[in-house]
Protein backbone atom coordinates (compact mmCIF):
# COMPACT_ATOMS: atom_id res chain seq x y z
CA UNK A 1 0.00 0.00 0.00
CA UNK A 2 1.44 3.35 -1.07
CA UNK A 3 0.55 6.64 0.58
CA UNK A 4 1.62 10.17 -0.32
CA UNK A 5 4.01 11.50 2.31
CA UNK A 6 3.90 15.27 2.84
CA UNK A 7 7.47 15.31 4.15
CA UNK A 8 9.13 13.75 1.10
CA UNK A 9 6.37 14.70 -1.35
CA UNK A 10 6.39 11.17 -2.70
CA UNK A 11 4.45 7.94 -2.36
CA UNK A 12 5.91 5.59 0.20
CA UNK A 13 5.08 1.94 0.85
CA UNK A 14 3.58 0.93 4.17
CA UNK A 15 5.28 -2.23 5.36
CA UNK A 16 5.75 -3.87 8.71
CA UNK A 17 7.79 -6.91 9.65
CA UNK A 18 5.34 -7.77 12.41
CA UNK A 19 2.22 -7.08 10.30
CA UNK A 20 1.23 -4.21 12.60
CA UNK A 21 0.66 -0.75 11.09
CA UNK A 22 0.67 1.99 13.72
CA UNK A 23 -1.48 5.02 12.90
CA UNK A 24 -1.99 8.24 14.86
CA UNK A 25 -5.09 10.23 13.88
CA UNK A 26 -5.50 13.87 14.87
CA UNK A 27 -9.09 13.68 16.06
CA UNK A 28 -11.61 16.39 16.94
CA UNK A 29 -11.46 18.98 19.69
CA UNK A 30 -14.36 18.57 22.09
CA UNK A 31 -15.59 22.15 21.75
CA UNK A 32 -18.22 21.54 19.08
CA UNK A 33 -20.20 18.81 17.38
CA UNK A 34 -18.92 16.48 14.67
CA UNK A 35 -18.99 18.21 11.28
CA UNK A 36 -18.60 17.07 7.68
CA UNK A 37 -14.87 17.87 7.63
CA UNK A 38 -14.33 15.50 10.55
CA UNK A 39 -16.42 12.85 8.79
CA UNK A 40 -14.24 13.04 5.68
CA UNK A 41 -11.19 12.13 7.77
CA UNK A 42 -12.89 9.30 9.66
CA UNK A 43 -14.38 7.71 6.54
CA UNK A 44 -10.83 7.64 5.17
CA UNK A 45 -9.49 6.09 8.39
CA UNK A 46 -12.18 3.41 8.27
CA UNK A 47 -11.28 2.61 4.65
CA UNK A 48 -7.58 2.28 5.53
CA UNK A 49 -8.41 -0.09 8.40
CA UNK A 50 -10.60 -2.26 6.19
CA UNK A 51 -8.02 -2.41 3.42
CA UNK A 52 -5.18 -3.28 5.80
CA UNK A 53 -7.26 -6.02 7.39
CA UNK A 54 -8.02 -7.43 3.95
CA UNK A 55 -4.27 -7.74 3.46
CA UNK A 56 -3.81 -9.51 6.83
CA UNK A 57 -2.26 -6.48 8.51
CA UNK A 58 -3.17 -5.49 12.04
CA UNK A 59 -3.94 -1.75 12.16
CA UNK A 60 -3.15 -0.20 15.54
CA UNK A 61 -5.01 3.09 15.38
CA UNK A 62 -4.97 5.75 18.09
CA UNK A 63 -7.28 8.75 17.73
CA UNK A 64 -6.34 11.66 19.93
CA UNK A 65 -9.27 13.69 21.23
CA UNK A 66 -8.51 17.17 22.54
CA UNK A 67 -10.42 17.99 25.71
CA UNK A 68 -8.03 20.71 26.92
CA UNK A 69 -9.02 23.78 24.93
CA UNK A 70 -9.86 27.44 25.70
CA UNK A 71 -13.24 27.33 23.92
CA UNK A 72 -14.47 24.52 26.14
CA UNK A 73 -14.41 26.80 29.17
CA UNK A 74 -15.26 30.00 27.31
CA UNK A 75 -18.44 28.49 25.86
CA UNK A 76 -19.31 26.48 28.98
CA UNK A 77 -19.13 23.19 27.07
CA UNK A 78 -19.21 19.77 28.69
CA UNK A 79 -16.59 17.80 26.71
CA UNK A 80 -17.98 14.46 27.89
CA UNK A 81 -21.34 15.26 26.30
CA UNK A 82 -19.64 16.28 23.05
CA UNK A 83 -17.54 13.10 23.09
CA UNK A 84 -20.65 10.94 23.48
CA UNK A 85 -22.36 12.82 20.63
CA UNK A 86 -19.33 12.25 18.39
CA UNK A 87 -19.38 8.54 19.19
CA UNK A 88 -23.07 8.45 18.30
CA UNK A 89 -22.33 10.15 14.98
CA UNK A 90 -19.54 7.69 14.21
CA UNK A 91 -21.80 4.76 15.04
CA UNK A 92 -24.44 6.18 12.71
CA UNK A 93 -21.76 6.42 10.04
CA UNK A 94 -21.01 2.77 10.88
CA UNK A 95 -17.46 3.62 11.89
CA UNK A 96 -16.36 2.04 15.14
CA UNK A 97 -13.63 -0.07 16.75
CA UNK A 98 -11.33 2.92 17.28
CA UNK A 99 -9.17 3.59 20.33
CA UNK A 100 -9.52 7.15 21.63
CA UNK A 101 -6.96 9.03 23.70
CA UNK A 102 -8.32 12.04 25.58
CA UNK A 103 -5.43 14.44 25.99
CA UNK A 104 -6.36 15.28 29.60
CA UNK A 105 -5.38 11.71 30.50
CA UNK A 106 -1.81 12.35 29.35
CA UNK A 107 -0.94 15.53 31.27
CA UNK A 108 1.58 13.70 33.45
CA UNK A 109 3.40 12.52 30.33
CA UNK A 110 3.23 16.04 28.85
CA UNK A 111 4.82 17.48 31.99
CA UNK A 112 7.65 14.96 32.03
CA UNK A 113 8.38 15.34 28.32
CA UNK A 114 8.41 19.14 28.55
CA UNK A 115 10.89 18.87 31.41
CA UNK A 116 13.09 16.62 29.30
CA UNK A 117 13.13 19.16 26.46
CA UNK A 118 14.16 21.90 28.92
CA UNK A 119 16.99 19.76 30.31
CA UNK A 120 18.24 19.14 26.79
CA UNK A 121 18.13 22.90 26.16
CA UNK A 122 15.59 22.44 23.38
CA UNK A 123 12.95 24.43 25.25
CA UNK A 124 13.10 27.45 27.54
CA UNK A 125 10.94 29.49 29.91
CA UNK A 126 9.99 33.13 29.41
CA UNK A 127 7.62 34.84 31.84
CA UNK A 128 6.59 31.40 33.06
CA UNK A 129 5.63 30.14 29.61
CA UNK A 130 7.67 27.36 28.03
CA UNK A 131 8.53 27.49 24.34
CA UNK A 132 10.19 25.10 21.94
CA UNK A 133 13.42 26.68 20.73
CA UNK A 134 13.00 26.17 16.98
CA UNK A 135 16.53 27.47 16.27
CA UNK A 136 17.84 24.18 17.70
CA UNK A 137 16.21 22.26 14.85
CA UNK A 138 18.19 22.87 11.67
CA UNK A 139 15.52 21.44 9.42
CA UNK A 140 12.58 23.21 11.07
CA UNK A 141 10.03 23.87 8.32
CA UNK A 142 10.93 20.70 6.39
CA UNK A 143 7.47 19.15 6.80
CA UNK A 144 5.48 22.22 5.77
CA UNK A 145 8.08 23.09 3.10
CA UNK A 146 8.25 26.70 4.27
CA UNK A 147 11.38 28.72 3.60
CA UNK A 148 13.10 30.66 6.38
CA UNK A 149 11.51 33.85 5.06
CA UNK A 150 8.06 32.25 4.97
CA UNK A 151 8.51 30.93 8.50
CA UNK A 152 9.25 34.44 9.74
CA UNK A 153 5.95 35.59 8.28
CA UNK A 154 4.05 33.13 10.47
CA UNK A 155 2.67 34.63 13.66
CA UNK A 156 1.79 32.24 16.47
CA UNK A 157 2.04 32.62 20.26
CA UNK A 158 3.23 36.23 19.93
CA UNK A 159 5.59 37.38 22.68
CA UNK A 160 8.27 40.03 22.20
CA UNK A 161 10.44 38.18 24.70
CA UNK A 162 10.64 34.96 22.68
CA UNK A 163 14.08 34.00 21.42
CA UNK A 164 12.78 33.35 17.91
CA UNK A 165 9.64 34.45 16.10
CA UNK A 166 8.91 30.83 15.19
CA UNK A 167 9.11 29.49 18.77
CA UNK A 168 5.88 27.84 19.90
CA UNK A 169 4.12 27.25 23.23
CA UNK A 170 4.64 23.89 24.89
CA UNK A 171 3.36 24.88 28.35
CA UNK A 172 1.18 27.92 29.04
CA UNK A 173 1.09 29.53 32.48
CA UNK A 174 -0.03 33.04 31.46
CA UNK A 175 -3.58 32.30 30.31
CA UNK A 176 -6.27 30.76 32.48
CA UNK A 177 -8.93 28.76 30.69
CA UNK A 178 -10.59 27.26 33.71
CA UNK A 179 -8.38 24.21 33.56
CA UNK A 180 -4.95 24.31 35.15
CA UNK A 181 -2.50 21.63 36.18
CA UNK A 182 -0.13 22.03 39.11
CA UNK A 183 3.58 21.53 38.63
CA UNK A 184 6.36 22.79 40.93
CA UNK A 185 8.98 22.75 38.18
CA UNK A 186 7.08 23.96 35.10
CA UNK A 187 4.68 26.19 36.99
CA UNK A 188 0.93 25.80 37.23
CA UNK A 189 -0.41 25.84 33.71
CA UNK A 190 -1.67 23.95 30.70
CA UNK A 191 0.08 21.74 28.14
CA UNK A 192 -0.43 23.29 24.72
CA UNK A 193 -1.88 21.34 21.79
CA UNK A 194 1.47 20.33 20.34
CA UNK A 195 2.65 18.93 23.66
CA UNK A 196 -0.66 17.17 24.25
CA UNK A 197 -0.28 15.20 21.02
CA UNK A 198 3.40 14.58 21.66
CA UNK A 199 2.49 12.99 24.99
CA UNK A 200 -0.09 10.68 23.38
CA UNK A 201 2.30 9.66 20.58
CA UNK A 202 5.14 8.96 23.02
CA UNK A 203 2.93 7.00 25.41
CA UNK A 204 1.39 4.69 22.79
CA UNK A 205 4.12 4.44 20.15
CA UNK A 206 7.25 5.69 21.91
CA UNK A 207 7.28 8.41 19.29
CA UNK A 208 7.94 6.00 16.43
CA UNK A 209 5.09 4.93 14.15
CA UNK A 210 3.97 4.45 10.56
CA UNK A 211 1.34 7.07 9.75
CA UNK A 212 0.31 10.40 11.21
CA UNK A 213 -3.01 11.43 9.67
CA UNK A 214 -4.83 14.75 9.90
CA UNK A 215 -6.16 17.71 7.96
CA UNK A 216 -3.74 19.72 5.82
CA UNK A 217 -4.60 22.78 7.91
CA UNK A 218 -2.70 21.13 10.79
CA UNK A 219 0.55 20.81 8.84
CA UNK A 220 1.89 24.12 10.18
CA UNK A 221 2.53 24.81 12.93
CA UNK A 222 1.02 21.79 14.69
CA UNK A 223 2.59 18.89 12.80
CA UNK A 224 5.82 20.79 12.22
CA UNK A 225 6.23 21.21 15.99
CA UNK A 226 5.17 17.62 16.58
CA UNK A 227 7.83 16.36 14.19
CA UNK A 228 10.47 18.37 16.07
CA UNK A 229 9.43 17.16 19.53
CA UNK A 230 9.20 13.54 18.39
CA UNK A 231 12.64 13.70 16.79
CA UNK A 232 14.09 15.10 20.00
CA UNK A 233 12.34 12.71 22.37
CA UNK A 234 12.45 9.48 20.35
CA UNK A 235 15.98 9.92 19.08
CA UNK A 236 14.78 9.08 15.56
CA UNK A 237 15.63 11.24 12.56
CA UNK A 238 12.37 10.14 11.02
CA UNK A 239 10.00 9.12 13.83
CA UNK A 240 6.95 9.00 11.53
CA UNK A 241 7.25 7.10 8.27
CA UNK A 242 4.40 8.91 6.54
CA UNK A 243 2.71 12.25 7.19
CA UNK A 244 -0.69 11.91 5.57
CA UNK A 245 -2.85 15.00 5.07
CA UNK A 246 -6.48 15.33 4.02
CA UNK A 247 -7.54 18.32 1.94
CA UNK A 248 -9.64 21.25 3.07
CA UNK A 249 -13.43 21.02 2.69
CA UNK A 250 -15.34 24.16 1.71
CA UNK A 251 -19.12 24.45 1.61
CA UNK A 252 -20.88 25.90 -1.42
CA UNK A 253 -17.82 27.93 -2.50
CA UNK A 254 -17.22 29.34 0.98
CA UNK A 255 -14.77 28.41 3.69
CA UNK A 256 -16.33 26.17 6.30
CA UNK A 257 -16.59 28.22 9.49
CA UNK A 258 -18.45 27.40 12.66
CA UNK A 259 -18.32 31.03 13.81
CA UNK A 260 -19.97 32.32 10.62
CA UNK A 261 -22.57 29.56 10.63
CA UNK A 262 -21.22 27.91 7.49
CA UNK A 263 -20.85 24.41 8.91
CA UNK A 264 -22.68 21.14 8.33
CA UNK A 265 -23.00 18.80 11.27
CA UNK A 266 -23.23 15.07 10.74
CA UNK A 267 -26.14 14.61 13.14
CA UNK A 268 -28.18 16.96 10.92
CA UNK A 269 -26.95 15.54 7.62
CA UNK A 270 -27.80 11.96 8.60
CA UNK A 271 -31.42 12.95 9.25
CA UNK A 272 -31.87 13.27 5.49
CA UNK A 273 -29.10 11.13 3.97
CA UNK A 274 -27.78 7.77 5.07
CA UNK A 275 -24.15 6.87 5.73
CA UNK A 276 -23.74 5.15 2.34
CA UNK A 277 -24.59 8.34 0.46
CA UNK A 278 -21.98 10.34 2.33
CA UNK A 279 -19.32 7.66 1.86
CA UNK A 280 -20.01 7.39 -1.87
CA UNK A 281 -19.65 11.15 -2.13
CA UNK A 282 -16.30 11.15 -0.31
CA UNK A 283 -15.00 8.19 -2.32
CA UNK A 284 -15.62 10.11 -5.53
CA UNK A 285 -13.00 12.67 -4.42
CA UNK A 286 -9.23 12.52 -4.13
CA UNK A 287 -8.58 12.74 -0.41
CA UNK A 288 -5.65 15.17 -0.73
CA UNK A 289 -7.54 17.73 -2.78
CA UNK A 290 -9.74 20.60 -1.68
CA UNK A 291 -13.40 19.62 -1.87
CA UNK A 292 -16.13 22.16 -2.49
CA UNK A 293 -19.12 20.45 -0.93
CA UNK A 294 -22.43 21.02 -2.73
CA UNK A 295 -25.78 19.61 -1.78
CA UNK A 296 -26.67 19.23 -5.46
CA UNK A 297 -23.78 16.79 -5.82
CA UNK A 298 -24.67 14.94 -2.62
CA UNK A 299 -28.21 14.45 -3.97
CA UNK A 300 -26.71 12.81 -7.06
CA UNK A 301 -24.97 10.26 -4.88
CA UNK A 302 -28.15 9.77 -2.91
CA UNK A 303 -29.78 8.64 -6.15
CA UNK A 304 -26.81 6.39 -6.89
CA UNK A 305 -27.14 4.94 -3.40
CA UNK A 306 -30.80 4.12 -4.05
CA UNK A 307 -29.87 2.48 -7.33
CA UNK A 308 -27.27 0.27 -5.61
CA UNK A 309 -29.75 -0.67 -2.89
CA UNK A 310 -32.28 -1.77 -5.52
CA UNK A 311 -29.68 -3.76 -7.46
CA UNK A 312 -28.55 -5.57 -4.31
CA UNK A 313 -32.04 -6.31 -3.06
CA UNK A 314 -33.17 -7.58 -6.47
CA UNK A 315 -30.09 -9.73 -6.96
CA UNK A 316 -30.44 -13.51 -7.07
CA UNK A 317 -27.02 -13.88 -5.48
CA UNK A 318 -27.09 -15.63 -2.10
CA UNK A 319 -24.32 -14.88 0.37
CA UNK A 320 -25.41 -16.99 3.34
CA UNK A 321 -22.47 -19.39 2.98
CA UNK A 322 -19.86 -16.78 2.16
CA UNK A 323 -16.96 -16.06 4.49
CA UNK A 324 -17.92 -12.44 4.70
CA UNK A 325 -20.99 -10.42 5.50
CA UNK A 326 -21.53 -6.73 4.98
CA UNK A 327 -21.89 -5.98 8.68
CA UNK A 328 -18.76 -7.89 9.65
CA UNK A 329 -15.22 -6.61 9.11
CA UNK A 330 -13.64 -10.05 8.85
CA UNK A 331 -13.44 -11.13 5.24
CA UNK A 332 -11.84 -14.12 3.56
CA UNK A 333 -9.85 -12.74 0.66
CA UNK A 334 -7.88 -15.90 -0.03
CA UNK A 335 -9.53 -16.27 -3.44
CA UNK A 336 -9.67 -12.96 -5.24
CA UNK A 337 -10.96 -12.38 -8.73
CA UNK A 338 -9.13 -10.13 -11.17
CA UNK A 339 -11.78 -7.47 -10.58
CA UNK A 340 -11.15 -7.45 -6.83
CA UNK A 341 -7.42 -7.29 -7.39
CA UNK A 342 -7.90 -4.31 -9.71
CA UNK A 343 -10.22 -2.65 -7.18
CA UNK A 344 -7.72 -3.08 -4.35
CA UNK A 345 -4.84 -1.93 -6.55
CA UNK A 346 -6.64 1.37 -7.07
CA UNK A 347 -7.06 1.90 -3.34
CA UNK A 348 -3.54 0.75 -2.56
CA UNK A 349 -2.24 3.45 -4.93
CA UNK A 350 -2.54 6.39 -2.53
CA UNK A 351 -6.20 5.63 -1.89
CA UNK A 352 -7.44 6.23 -5.43
CA UNK A 353 -11.05 5.84 -4.37
CA UNK A 354 -12.49 7.69 -7.36
CA UNK A 355 -11.34 5.02 -9.83
CA UNK A 356 -12.19 2.27 -7.35
CA UNK A 357 -15.70 3.71 -7.08
CA UNK A 358 -16.13 3.76 -10.87
CA UNK A 359 -15.12 0.09 -11.00
CA UNK A 360 -17.52 -0.76 -8.19
CA UNK A 361 -20.45 1.00 -9.88
CA UNK A 362 -19.71 -0.84 -13.12
CA UNK A 363 -19.48 -4.16 -11.26
CA UNK A 364 -22.62 -3.81 -9.16
CA UNK A 365 -24.69 -3.25 -12.32
CA UNK A 366 -23.78 -6.76 -13.50
CA UNK A 367 -25.83 -9.46 -11.72
CA UNK A 368 -23.23 -12.13 -12.46
CA UNK A 369 -20.60 -10.11 -10.57
CA UNK A 370 -22.61 -9.38 -7.43
CA UNK A 371 -20.24 -11.46 -5.28
CA UNK A 372 -17.35 -9.20 -6.31
CA UNK A 373 -19.49 -6.12 -5.81
CA UNK A 374 -20.28 -7.16 -2.25
CA UNK A 375 -16.60 -7.66 -1.47
CA UNK A 376 -16.03 -4.12 -2.70
CA UNK A 377 -18.85 -2.92 -0.45
CA UNK A 378 -17.06 -4.59 2.43
CA UNK A 379 -13.86 -2.62 1.90
CA UNK A 380 -15.78 0.60 1.28
CA UNK A 381 -17.77 0.03 4.47
CA UNK A 382 -21.09 0.17 2.64
CA UNK A 383 -24.06 -1.62 4.14
CA UNK A 384 -27.05 -2.75 2.04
Amino acid sequence: MKIFDTLTRSNISLRSTKNVIRIFVCGPTLNDNFHIGHARVFVLVDLIIRLLESKSYIPHVIVNVTDIDPKIKENNINPDIIFKAINDDLNNLEISDLIYAKTSDYVKEAKNLTGMLIKRKLAYSINGNIYLDTSKFKKYGVLSHLSKTELLDQRYDIDINKRNVTDIFLWNTSDSYGIEFNDKILGDGTPWWHMQDTAVAMFHFNGNYDVHLGGIDLCYPHHEILLSTLMALSGKKRPVKCWMHVGILDIENEKMSKSSGNAIYIKDLLKKYDANTLKLYFFSKKYRRLVNFKFSELKKFDRINSMIRNLVSNSDYENENDDYYIADKKVNYSKESDIIKKFKNYIENDLDTSNALKLFLDTVRQPSKMKDAKKMMKIFGLRY
